[in-house]
């Protein structure tokens, strides 16, 4: 294989790591490869230490790949390098790579805050709210917000005007939640635009309209003419207006304004000196005049409304971080405002970090780049716009491809993107590309290379990709098909969908049948494709149920993945009914709803037969043991009854799971058609009630009533997808899930649907202001031209969607194009890629269905026989016998660092062992595992050498134990540890604190454990040095001894087996006086 022609670029991403580079990498073009290149340079060959270097990437995935590979890299250089150097900083490079700072953005702003707390304002240990912690919180901070919206005199007037306008709660609600995702622009954007006086505009003009329209109806001759009525129908409507009580009462008029209608009505006989055509227009400037007086006032109402709200957002945004209970984006607030305003801070950092680099730039919120960019400029990088500050050359390296972003609503901005490539370093492009066959790739760039034109701070200037792959005679099958190429009759959006669909599934049989061939990475060889091959991806879930339909009509297994509306799944909906009922047994509407789901399985009839057997549906009272108690009413009733007193002492998981076990949720499953999403569904509600209830620690009616603000805002979860080895079917998804992977085989569908028109709350930033709507009618005047700049933004947005779906495909790319032949300036995905020629681009081959359907055989591997019923009970029996196992057991085991302390994983300051009166008081009672642990704590930091910073660090540890009166026994017990020769010895030669140490025991229970102190001898043998606290007389050493050779037996065996030395284990007695060296 030749070289990829842009290989000179990939060299100097590697060698010239002195040099600041922007690197441009196309969709698949290895930039992962090129990032851990110049890391690995960095560390073997520039010796940069690994902890050192900040790699931020996009999600927590690709940060763990990205460490992996550094692992392997790193290994590599251990087993081929000869030079010593390089083996010596790969080998500190392992050592560190686990804690070096390679994540996500928000993970790397937590490394920041935590590491200066006292500057950031923030307690030193932060708690980092979940999905579900923070819609928790949210709702919390809701209710405060509520209570103070409505105590509050000064918003009083502006409130209940806009509410007699139609503001509702449930638009500030919105507003709450929009401005607390945006709360660093609220000091810049809302604060520094105080809202002027609110001030009520006189009827004047309201007035001069009537008599415009008064004047109008004298000129009608004839008043049987239709065109009179609606004259006489405008002045009522203004006579309301202005004969209106108060203010209050003109708002709640305007409504029936705003639905006039003049209608295409008049005749010219019935108008004397007037054409019925100006009378229309003159009727429509009238009402027209009198709505813009609305919507003056709706303005005021909304600017004093939001000012309002964000007042109190930033305070809540303020306690929490006094708290440390924070959310995602106040890390990134957080650690931005810290590093521009404390130069003490961006120089230690400065120094910690001698190298950043970037990855998935253009996917990642704007203030990354500032936090980048401050960092590596050090002390001096106090600018307030981040673009002046001067970053040394090296020390940064960003990584992205602005064709592929695609995550606006996630506040990526490709207009920093595209302004940070003028700013930071030099320009450099990865162009091969190495994922897809020469066909996708020619066939991306002649339909993208006519959809992304340059727009300034809005879309970047194509570059095509180059294809490296030679598949030779080996790719069966076309490597691009498009479907729906002719134009679809006049039909309904629907029909499009059914149309889209069905070929989607007509496809993937085509797929099948015609045996076309995928390249098995992992055998590295051509084969056949299987259903596990293709995956569909969507631009959005609009054309899911349809395309769900179709797959199941034509017989194709498929797997839906990512975001879902769980809450409205049927399944769900049932279980939480049945949760209801017996959360408030006095709902009779959720009882008798919860009766008649098939997991109680009560009919109509048989509820109908319980009441006239003269019984009443109640919860309180348990069923009386009669004929009726045998029916399925009676059955349900005395179920709901017993559990109803049972979920008083059950969180709401426990509640959820049982009523699951119990009424066999996921053996009715089994009869849906996809079973497995439905048990999928089923896990993640019991587990997302486990979450609930460690954030929240409430009972099981505040469990449904959050499960219901949910259900209201029809919140998309994201239900975890685990491998499913054993099932052959297609993986259906949205493009914004698949980013970051790849398919054999790609349909992409759903490119008939039309741009969304957004609904609800929405704010809308600019440079420095900003611009709200409500709804419909209830906006601001400026937010017209604000929406249409940013539906502009969308629609280029979905163009690079496209584009994004386009590059996964490896092997062959399905592309729809079902559409209609209507007019729009706005125009479907299927419309863009006509007009980009996408049907006649690189020759693809056009599906056409023939109607008939053709059968997939999802897998030809036959199918396994039951075993027998001893085989079966015997394996059942095992596998209850190893779920009652612990996972893991610590090599402690029923050793313990200290026989008190063992006992104490609960509480272990309050262990009261059985214990030698004898012993000193430090020792006994409450204090002797406190003690301990102070002492282990004070041995991890301290100098072993010289013993610097002991003082410091016993004093916080006995703080942090609430034994500040024993600090003097903890001071001497760690000197006997530093003063005894094994440490001294250990000092002087390479040695590791608290090294975690695990591996499987024999009956595969994960063994695991911390070891105090391990060093190298000279010899390359390793030592074990485990501390003990113990008080150890002469008669009772031997029995000590014996006590703790398990665990140091377990230690030496772990590492044995890790590094293959020889390894001796020792145990150091600690005492006040001195220390005692026991040798296993």
């Amino acid at each position: 294989m030749t070289d990829p022609v842009d290989q000179d670029e990939r060299d100097r991403i590697k060698t010239h790591t002195d040099r600041t580079l922007f690197v441009r990498a196309g969709a698949g073009s290895g930039k992962t490869s090129s990032l851990v290149a110049r890391v690995a340079q960095l560390v073997l060959q520039d010796g940069v230490e690994m902890e050192r270097v900040a790699t931020v990437t996009f999600t927590i995935k690709a940060a763990a790949e990205l460490r992996d590979r550094l692992r392997a890299r790193f290994e590599r250089a251990l087993a081929e390098e000869s030079d010593p150097e390089p083996l010596r900083r790969a080998e500190v490079a392992l050592e560190q790579l686990d804690l070096a700072a390679i994540g996500t953005l928000h993970s790397f702003a937590q490394r920041i805050l935590t590491a200066h707390p006292i500057e950031a304002g923030t307690p030193p240990a932060l708690d980092v709210l979940d999905e579900v912690g923070s819609s928790i919180a949210f709702e919390e901070r809701w209710a405060r917000i509520q209570r103070d919206l409505l105590d509050d005199e000064e918003l009083a007037d502006a409130l209940t005007l806009g509410i007699s306008a139609g503001i509702q709660l449930k638009h500030v609600r919105q507003t709450v939640r929009l401005l607390g995702q945006d709360w660093d622009r609220l000091r810049t954007h809302v604060l520094s635009n105080p809202p002027k006086p609110l001030s009520v505009p006189g009827l004047d003009d309201v007035e001069k309209g009537l008599n415009r329209v008064l004047d109008l109806r004298a000129c009608c001759i004839d008043p049987s003419d239709k065109l009179f009525p609606v004259v006489e129908q405008t002045e009522a409507l203004l006579r309301a207006l202005l004969n209106a009580a108060d203010v209050h009462e003109t708002m709640r008029t305007f409504p029936a304004l705003a639905g006039f209608k003049t209608g295409n009505v008049g005749t010219m006989g019935s108008w004397s000196g007037i054409d019925p055509k100006a009378v229309r227009d003159s009727l429509r400037e009238v009402v027209a005049d009198a709505m813009e007086l609305k919507a003056k006032i709706v303005a005021q109402c909304l600017r004093h409304i939001t000012y309002w709200c964000a007042h109190r957002v930033l305070a809540e945004a303020t306690e929490r971080r006094r708290s440390g209970r924070l959310e995602f984006h106040d890390l990134l607030v957080l650690a931005r405002d810290l590093l521009a305003r404390d130069e003490d801070v961006r120089d230690t950092l400065h120094q910690t970090y001698e190298r950043l680099l970037l990855d998935e730039f253009q996917d990642t919120d704007p203030i990354q780049i500032e936090i980048a960019v401050r960092i590596a400029g050090g002390r001096d990088a106090s600018q307030p716009d981040w673009r002046d500050v001067t970053v040394p050359d090296g020390r940064l390296f960003v990584v992205g491809d602005a064709k592929q972003s695609i995550y606006r609503f996630r506040r990526a901005s490709i207009k920093t993107y595209l302004g940070a490539q003028g700013v930071i370093g030099e320009p450099a492009s990865l162009s091969t590309n190495f994922r897809s066959v020469p066909g996708v790739v020619k066939w991306v760039n002649g339909v993208f290379c006519e959809l992304i034109t340059f727009q300034q701070d809005a879309q970047p200037t194509y570059e095509p990709l180059v294809a490296h792959r030679d598949t030779g005679d080996k790719l069966i099958g076309p490597a691009v098909m498009v479907s729906g190429v002719e134009l679809h009759p006049e039909t309904t959006a629907d029909g499009i969908r059914a149309a889209e669909a069905t070929d989607a599934a007509g496809a993937i049989a085509q797929v099948i049948t015609e045996g076309w061939t995928v390249f098995d990475q992992t055998h590295q060889l051509w084969r056949p494709a299987q259903l596990a091959d293709i995956a569909v991806l969507l631009p959005s879930r609009t054309s899911m149920s349809r395309l769900e339909d179709a797959l199941d009509t034509a017989g194709i297994p498929f797997r839906a993945e990512s975001m879902s509306l769980v809450y409205e799944a049927a399944e769900v909906r049932d279980l939480l009914i049945i949760a209801r009922a017996i959360a408030d047994p006095s709902d009779q509407l959720a009882l008798v709803i919860a009766l008649r789901t098939p997991a109680m399985g009560c009919g109509d009839d048989d509820l109908l037969a319980w009441r006239h057997g003269g019984r009443w549906l109640d919860l309180h009272s348990k069923v009386a043991d009669d004929q009726l108690s045998h029916t399925p009413v009676g059955v349900a009733m005395d179920y709901l009854h017993s559990l109803e007193r049972a979920a008083r002492w059950l969180t709401p998981s426990e509640v959820l799971a049982k009523i699951v076990a119990d009424r066999r949720f996921l053996e009715l499953s089994a009869y849906q058609p996809r079973t497995r999403d439905s048990w999928r569904r089923i896990r993640f509600l019991v587990d997302q009630a486990r979450a609930w209830s460690e954030v929240s620690h409430g009972g099981l009616r505040a469990y449904l009533d959050w499960v219901a603000h949910q259900a209201q805002e029809k919140a998309r979860v994201s239900e975890a997808i685990l491998p499913e080895r054993d099932s052959d079917a297609v993986r259906v998804m949205t493009i914004h899930a698949a980013k970051g992977l790849e398919f054999p085989i790609v349909v992409l569908s759903g490119m008939s649907n039309q741009p969304r028109t957004q609904y609800g709350v929405r704010l809308l930033w600019g440079d420095a202001d900003y611009t709200v709507s409500f709804a419909a009618n209830l906006r601001e005047v400026s937010f017209e031209e604000a929406a249409e700049l940013d539906e502009q933004m969308d629609d280029y947005e979905r163009i690079r969607l496209m584009y994004v779906g386009a590059t996964r495909a490896r092997d062959h790319l399905i592309v729809s194009m079902h559409r209609t032949d209507r007019t729009s300036e706005r125009l479907t995905p299927a419309e863009l890629l006509a007009h980009a020629q996408a049907h006649e681009v690189a020759a693809p081959q056009h599906f056409v269905w023939d109607g008939e359907p053709r059968p997939v055989n999802a897998s030809s591997a036959a199918v396994t026989p039951p075993p027998d019923f001893d085989t079966w009970l015997a394996g059942v029996t095992s596998a209850r016998r190893a779920s009652r196992m612990p996972g893991a057991i610590t090599a402690s085991g029923p050793e313990g660092t200290d026989p008190e302390v063992v006992l104490a994983e609960a509480d272990a300051g309050l262990a009261k062992g059985p214990r030698d009166v004898e012993l000193p008081p430090w020792s006994k009672g409450r204090y002797g595992s406190a003690v301990g642990r102070a002492v282990h704590a004070a041995l991890q930091t301290v100098d072993l050498a010289t013993g610097s910073g002991l003082e410091q660090a016993v004093r916080a540890q006995v703080i942090a134990e609430a034994i500040p009166e024993h600090e003097d026994v903890v001071a001497r017990l760690v000197r006997s540890a530093l003063t005894s020769e094994t440490v001294q010895r250990a000092a002087a030669r390479t040695h590791w604190r608290e090294a975690y140490v695990g591996a499987p025991g024999t009956d595969g229970v994960l063994v695991e454990g911390i070891i105090d102190l391990i060093y190298e001898e000279d010899d390359k043998s390793l030592v074990v040095v485990d501390y003990k606290t113990d008080v150890v007389r002469p008669d009772t050493l031997t029995d000590k001894v014996a006590f703790y050779t398990p665990q140091l037996r377990a230690y030496r065996d772990m590492l044995t087996a890790a590094t293959g030395r020889d390894v001796k284990t020792l145990l150091l007695f600690l005492h006040p006086e001195g220390s005692y060296l026991a040798d296993l």
